[in-house]
């Protein structure tokens, strides 16, 4: 699977909080062919990102959720995993998160 975060675009803010944990900042993000750059975090430990700026929608609702897609390595195989966020817990096989976010 090919991320939808495009991590060599991750550009830090100028200022950063206090910690040394999460690097904020911007990165690309693309869904069904349409690239933006949105609101990111970084993680200074694993180089995990965390977008936001999108939303979720179940294929049976119209509410609108919140959400965020963390780009995850694998360190022992180097294979890359999306979680997607938003709305309830759901680990249905039949139903896809990633396929269910827009930009918001």
């Amino acid at each position: 699977m090919t991320s939808i975060i495009n991590t060599a675009t991750f550009t830090a803010s100028a200022e950063q909080p206090d910690h040394d944990y999460w690097i904020e900042g911007t990165v690309e993000v693309t869904l069904r062919n349409e690239t933006r750059t949105v609101r990111a975090t970084k993680c200074n430990r694993d180089g995990s990102i965390t977008a936001r700026g999108m939303t979720g929608r179940y294929q049976t609702g119209t509410k609108a959720w919140p959400a965020s897609v963390t780009q995850e390595t694998c360190p022992h195989t180097n294979k890359i995993w999306d979680f997607v966020i938003f709305g309830r817990d759901d680990r249905s096989g039949k139903f896809n998160k990633v396929n269910a976010l827009s930009f918001a």
